[in-house]
Protein backbone atom coordinates (compact mmCIF):
# COMPACT_ATOMS: atom_id res chain seq x y z
CA UNK A 1 0.00 0.00 0.00
CA UNK A 2 1.59 3.46 -1.09
CA UNK A 3 1.95 6.18 1.43
CA UNK A 4 -0.30 9.14 1.09
CA UNK A 5 2.55 12.06 1.74
CA UNK A 6 2.48 13.26 5.20
CA UNK A 7 0.11 10.95 6.92
CA UNK A 8 0.95 9.34 9.93
CA UNK A 9 1.47 5.58 9.27
CA UNK A 10 0.57 2.71 11.26
CA UNK A 11 2.13 -0.59 10.46
CA UNK A 12 -0.81 -3.51 10.42
CA UNK A 13 0.47 -7.11 10.99
CA UNK A 14 -1.84 -9.43 9.10
CA UNK A 15 -2.01 -13.09 10.09
CA UNK A 16 -4.46 -14.97 8.25
CA UNK A 17 -5.55 -13.85 4.43
CA UNK A 18 -9.40 -12.94 6.00
CA UNK A 19 -8.15 -11.55 9.20
CA UNK A 20 -7.91 -7.65 7.61
CA UNK A 21 -8.14 -4.68 9.85
CA UNK A 22 -11.27 -3.56 7.84
CA UNK A 23 -13.93 -1.57 9.87
CA UNK A 24 -10.97 -0.16 12.43
CA UNK A 25 -8.56 0.40 9.14
CA UNK A 26 -11.72 2.80 8.45
CA UNK A 27 -12.18 4.17 11.68
CA UNK A 28 -8.42 5.41 11.49
CA UNK A 29 -8.41 6.36 8.08
CA UNK A 30 -10.83 8.50 8.43
CA UNK A 31 -9.22 10.35 11.15
CA UNK A 32 -5.67 10.94 8.99
CA UNK A 33 -3.99 7.65 9.31
CA UNK A 34 -2.09 6.17 6.62
CA UNK A 35 -2.26 2.20 6.63
CA UNK A 36 1.01 0.21 5.93
CA UNK A 37 -0.37 -3.65 6.02
CA UNK A 38 2.54 -6.30 5.95
CA UNK A 39 0.71 -9.23 4.56
CA UNK A 40 3.00 -12.06 6.67
CA UNK A 41 0.54 -14.79 5.70
CA UNK A 42 1.50 -14.29 2.40
CA UNK A 43 5.01 -14.21 3.24
CA UNK A 44 5.73 -10.87 3.06
CA UNK A 45 8.89 -9.95 5.10
CA UNK A 46 8.76 -9.25 8.96
CA UNK A 47 10.81 -6.71 10.69
CA UNK A 48 11.84 -7.32 13.54
CA UNK A 49 11.95 -3.76 15.37
CA UNK A 50 9.26 -1.22 14.68
CA UNK A 51 10.52 0.46 11.00
CA UNK A 52 11.20 4.22 11.07
CA UNK A 53 8.48 5.99 9.99
CA UNK A 54 5.79 4.29 12.16
CA UNK A 55 3.79 5.93 15.00
CA UNK A 56 1.99 2.75 15.85
CA UNK A 57 1.00 -0.91 15.66
CA UNK A 58 -2.00 -3.01 15.38
CA UNK A 59 -1.40 -7.04 15.41
CA UNK A 60 -4.41 -8.41 13.95
CA UNK A 61 -5.92 -11.92 14.67
CA UNK A 62 -4.94 -15.52 12.97
CA UNK A 63 -6.57 -19.20 13.05
CA UNK A 64 -2.41 -20.26 14.44
CA UNK A 65 -1.62 -19.87 17.95
CA UNK A 66 1.08 -17.63 19.28
CA UNK A 67 3.64 -20.05 19.55
CA UNK A 68 2.84 -22.13 16.62
CA UNK A 69 6.09 -20.99 14.95
CA UNK A 70 6.01 -23.96 12.78
CA UNK A 71 2.84 -23.14 11.06
CA UNK A 72 3.35 -19.35 10.46
CA UNK A 73 7.05 -18.90 11.12
CA UNK A 74 7.19 -15.00 10.99
CA UNK A 75 5.54 -15.33 14.34
CA UNK A 76 9.08 -15.07 16.31
CA UNK A 77 9.86 -11.56 14.46
CA UNK A 78 6.33 -10.31 14.94
CA UNK A 79 6.93 -10.83 18.75
CA UNK A 80 10.55 -9.50 18.60
CA UNK A 81 8.57 -6.40 16.87
CA UNK A 82 6.25 -6.09 19.06
CA UNK A 83 8.76 -6.37 22.49
CA UNK A 84 10.81 -3.54 20.73
CA UNK A 85 7.94 -1.27 20.92
CA UNK A 86 6.89 -1.91 24.35
CA UNK A 87 10.16 -1.26 25.14
CA UNK A 88 10.32 2.27 23.23
CA UNK A 89 6.63 2.82 24.13
CA UNK A 90 5.38 3.06 20.83
CA UNK A 91 1.20 2.59 20.57
CA UNK A 92 0.10 -0.43 20.00
CA UNK A 93 -3.41 -1.92 19.53
CA UNK A 94 -3.20 -5.69 19.24
CA UNK A 95 -6.63 -7.64 18.43
CA UNK A 96 -7.29 -11.29 19.67
CA UNK A 97 -4.08 -13.18 18.54
CA UNK A 98 -2.73 -9.80 18.33
CA UNK A 99 -3.12 -9.55 22.17
CA UNK A 100 -1.83 -12.94 22.42
CA UNK A 101 0.95 -12.18 20.94
CA UNK A 102 1.81 -9.03 22.68
CA UNK A 103 1.69 -11.01 25.91
CA UNK A 104 4.02 -13.64 24.43
CA UNK A 105 6.60 -11.34 23.70
CA UNK A 106 7.05 -9.82 27.14
CA UNK A 107 6.56 -12.28 29.83
CA UNK A 108 2.89 -13.30 29.93
CA UNK A 109 2.03 -17.10 28.94
CA UNK A 110 -1.49 -18.21 26.56
CA UNK A 111 -3.35 -21.28 26.92
CA UNK A 112 -6.19 -22.99 25.43
CA UNK A 113 -9.60 -21.71 26.86
CA UNK A 114 -11.52 -24.32 28.73
CA UNK A 115 -14.17 -23.03 26.33
CA UNK A 116 -13.69 -21.36 23.02
CA UNK A 117 -15.96 -17.80 22.66
CA UNK A 118 -17.43 -17.51 19.20
CA UNK A 119 -20.19 -14.92 18.04
CA UNK A 120 -21.97 -12.00 19.92
CA UNK A 121 -21.16 -12.18 23.81
CA UNK A 122 -20.83 -9.36 26.38
CA UNK A 123 -17.26 -8.37 28.52
CA UNK A 124 -17.15 -6.28 31.90
CA UNK A 125 -14.81 -3.41 32.85
CA UNK A 126 -13.74 -3.09 36.16
CA UNK A 127 -12.69 0.24 38.25
CA UNK A 128 -9.72 0.53 37.02
CA UNK A 129 -10.83 1.64 33.29
CA UNK A 130 -13.51 3.69 34.60
CA UNK A 131 -10.46 6.08 34.32
CA UNK A 132 -8.82 5.11 31.33
CA UNK A 133 -8.17 7.89 28.33
CA UNK A 134 -9.62 5.23 25.42
CA UNK A 135 -11.82 3.08 27.22
CA UNK A 136 -13.31 4.85 29.65
CA UNK A 137 -16.85 6.43 28.26
CA UNK A 138 -17.75 2.50 27.40
CA UNK A 139 -17.09 1.40 30.73
CA UNK A 140 -20.60 1.83 31.99
CA UNK A 141 -22.68 0.23 29.03
CA UNK A 142 -24.53 -2.90 29.85
CA UNK A 143 -24.28 -5.09 28.90
CA UNK A 144 -20.70 -4.28 26.74
CA UNK A 145 -20.89 -6.66 22.72
CA UNK A 146 -18.22 -7.81 21.80
CA UNK A 147 -17.77 -10.32 18.41
CA UNK A 148 -15.80 -13.16 19.74
CA UNK A 149 -13.69 -15.82 17.64
CA UNK A 150 -11.01 -17.55 19.73
CA UNK A 151 -9.97 -20.53 21.62
CA UNK A 152 -6.81 -19.29 23.17
CA UNK A 153 -6.52 -16.88 26.00
CA UNK A 154 -4.13 -14.57 27.81
CA UNK A 155 -3.55 -17.07 31.03
CA UNK A 156 -1.01 -14.73 32.36
CA UNK A 157 -0.65 -11.53 32.01
CA UNK A 158 2.30 -9.79 31.12
CA UNK A 159 3.95 -7.82 34.35
CA UNK A 160 3.75 -4.31 33.32
CA UNK A 161 -0.02 -4.98 32.27
CA UNK A 162 -3.39 -4.09 33.77
CA UNK A 163 -6.10 -5.90 32.58
CA UNK A 164 -9.57 -3.23 32.25
CA UNK A 165 -12.25 -6.13 31.37
CA UNK A 166 -13.05 -9.26 31.71
CA UNK A 167 -15.52 -12.22 30.50
CA UNK A 168 -17.33 -14.85 32.25
CA UNK A 169 -14.53 -17.66 29.91
CA UNK A 170 -11.59 -14.92 29.49
CA UNK A 171 -10.41 -13.01 32.64
CA UNK A 172 -8.16 -10.80 30.65
CA UNK A 173 -10.12 -9.38 27.51
CA UNK A 174 -8.67 -5.66 27.44
CA UNK A 175 -5.57 -5.07 29.53
CA UNK A 176 -3.34 -2.08 29.01
CA UNK A 177 0.36 -1.33 28.98
CA UNK A 178 2.20 2.07 29.59
CA UNK A 179 0.84 5.01 28.13
CA UNK A 180 -0.88 4.49 24.83
CA UNK A 181 -0.43 -0.29 24.57
CA UNK A 182 -3.97 -2.06 24.62
CA UNK A 183 -4.69 -5.15 23.84
CA UNK A 184 -8.27 -6.59 23.37
CA UNK A 185 -9.29 -10.57 22.87
CA UNK A 186 -12.38 -9.34 20.88
CA UNK A 187 -12.68 -8.40 17.44
CA UNK A 188 -14.05 -4.43 16.94
CA UNK A 189 -12.94 -4.88 13.77
CA UNK A 190 -15.70 -7.14 11.98
CA UNK A 191 -18.77 -6.72 10.77
CA UNK A 192 -21.71 -9.30 9.39
CA UNK A 193 -19.98 -9.81 6.14
CA UNK A 194 -16.47 -10.52 7.50
CA UNK A 195 -17.77 -13.08 9.94
CA UNK A 196 -19.64 -14.47 6.76
CA UNK A 197 -15.94 -15.20 5.23
CA UNK A 198 -15.20 -16.44 8.41
CA UNK A 199 -17.47 -18.94 8.55
CA UNK A 200 -17.17 -19.91 5.20
CA UNK A 201 -13.13 -20.43 5.43
CA UNK A 202 -13.62 -22.06 9.22
CA UNK A 203 -11.23 -22.22 11.65
CA UNK A 204 -10.74 -24.72 14.12
CA UNK A 205 -12.18 -22.36 17.05
CA UNK A 206 -15.17 -22.31 14.49
CA UNK A 207 -15.24 -25.92 13.83
CA UNK A 208 -14.69 -27.37 17.62
CA UNK A 209 -17.85 -24.36 18.93
CA UNK A 210 -20.71 -26.07 17.45
CA UNK A 211 -21.68 -22.71 16.43
CA UNK A 212 -23.87 -21.83 13.09
CA UNK A 213 -25.05 -18.73 12.00
CA UNK A 214 -23.25 -16.47 13.39
CA UNK A 215 -22.86 -14.00 10.82
CA UNK A 216 -26.82 -13.40 11.32
CA UNK A 217 -26.51 -12.32 14.77
CA UNK A 218 -23.81 -9.76 14.01
CA UNK A 219 -25.37 -8.18 11.06
CA UNK A 220 -28.22 -8.00 13.59
CA UNK A 221 -25.97 -6.08 16.32
CA UNK A 222 -23.74 -4.60 13.64
CA UNK A 223 -25.49 -0.59 15.14
CA UNK A 224 -24.61 -1.14 18.55
CA UNK A 225 -20.82 -2.87 18.08
CA UNK A 226 -20.13 -0.01 15.65
CA UNK A 227 -21.71 2.52 18.14
CA UNK A 228 -19.25 1.38 20.91
CA UNK A 229 -15.94 0.46 19.48
CA UNK A 230 -15.55 3.22 17.11
CA UNK A 231 -15.54 5.92 19.30
CA UNK A 232 -12.99 3.62 21.40
CA UNK A 233 -10.24 3.06 18.09
CA UNK A 234 -10.64 6.87 17.16
CA UNK A 235 -9.44 7.98 21.07
CA UNK A 236 -7.10 5.55 20.43
CA UNK A 237 -6.23 6.96 17.51
CA UNK A 238 -6.39 10.34 18.60
CA UNK A 239 -3.96 10.14 21.52
CA UNK A 240 -1.40 8.30 19.10
CA UNK A 241 -1.91 11.78 17.12
CA UNK A 242 -1.24 14.09 19.91
CA UNK A 243 1.99 12.03 20.64
CA UNK A 244 2.99 13.11 17.42
CA UNK A 245 2.46 17.16 18.31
Amino acid sequence: MSSPINLPTILVLQNGKQDHPHLVGTWLEEIGFNLEIITAFNGADVPTSVPNGICAVIPLGGSMSATEDDVAPWLPAERSLLADAVTRNIPIFAICLGAQLLAVATDGEVSRALTGEIGLHSITFNEIADTDPVFGSVTKLFPVPVTQWHEDLVSKLPSSATVLASSELCPNQVYRIGDNIYAVQFHPEVDGDLVQEWEIHADNAYKSSGRSGVAKEIHEAEGSLIATWKPVIQKWGERVLAQLD
